[in-house]
């Protein structure tokens, strides 16, 4: 299961924030249950993995060891017990930059990722430029692209209104800033910005009757104000100006749309 777990997402999800520790920690006491449990996690073997997590948290009770039985319950998507560990583990080490970012995984996930990007945000600028907060930023900051968009009855996700295109649209340009160097996590974004990019553009929904009704401004709008300058008649001139200007803003009105308003209406 080795290869398969560690090209999974739940594994990068995971492993990333395990970058900002030294690479040593893991395997400079082998007999360790911490060392053991993560040689089980890296193969893939949650419940061996969980099991020696518990006895390092039983035995030293450190802060990672807290985080990486937290990990244990994000690998089985556990999100409430995932937290609690994580909650744990700030309590032994209050500055714990790994179970902030788990946490941050948590609320992304929950629901609330505008409060994990919230909290990110400070931690950015606090590392500017360090791929590992870089990357569970982009993760907030997609989930809370989906948490604004509109779920249709078979759950694809839609921009339903005018906020949510900006929305999406600001999110997924600050994943590109973020830092993160994932490539699965900025082709998302780059996707959805071309969405939001494209469903900025104007269509005709029936060009067929818009162009019907530019006949009638032509004939009822332009013609009257040709001969009422002709025939020295204003109100022959006034009447031209209203009936084209009707027809158009009715043209304009009726046939005339936004394209993420037709995929909204195709929902």
């Amino acid at each position: 299961m080795g290869n398969d777990w560690q090209a999974s997402r739940e594994w990068v999800d995971i492993s990333t924030k395990w970058r900002l520790v030294p690479t040593g920690l893991r395997s400079s006491r082998p007999e360790d249950p911490f060392a053991q449990g993560w040689l089980r996690m890296e193969d893939g073997d949650l419940e061996q993995a969980q099991r020696l997590f518990e006895e390092a948290c039983r035995i030293r009770g450190d802060g990672n060891d807290y985080v990486a039985l937290g990990d244990v319950h994000v690998a089985h998507r556990d999100w409430a017990a995932a937290e609690s560990q994580f909650r744990r583990a700030l309590v032994v080490a209050p500055l714990s930059i790994l179970a902030v970012l788990g946490l941050s995984l948590v609320r992304a996930a929950t629901g609330h990722a505008d409060t994990a990007v919230a909290e990110l945000d400070v931690l950015a600028r606090t590392r500017k430029g360090d791929p590992v907060i870089g990357y569970y930023l982009a993760v907030a900051l997609l989930a809370r692209t989906v948490e604004v968009r509109t779920e249709t009855g078979d759950g694809r996700l839609l921009i339903g209104d005018v906020k949510q295109l900006e929305q999406c649209e600001d999110l997924s340009r600050r994943v590109a800033l973020s830092g993160t160097d994932d490539a699965e996590l900025l082709a998302a974004a780059r996707s959805l910005l071309a969405e939001t990019q494209s469903g900025r553009e104007w269509i005709w929904t029936a060009p067929r009757n818009a162009a019907f009704l530019g006949g009638v401004a032509a004939l009822f709008g332009v013609v009257p104000i040709i001969l009422g300058g002709l025939l020295g008649s204003w109100p022959l001139v006034l009447a031209g100006l209203v009936i084209g200007a009707a027809a158009i803003f009715y043209a304009v009105y009726t046939y005339r749309r936004q394209r993420w308003q037709l995929r909204a209406l195709s929902r």
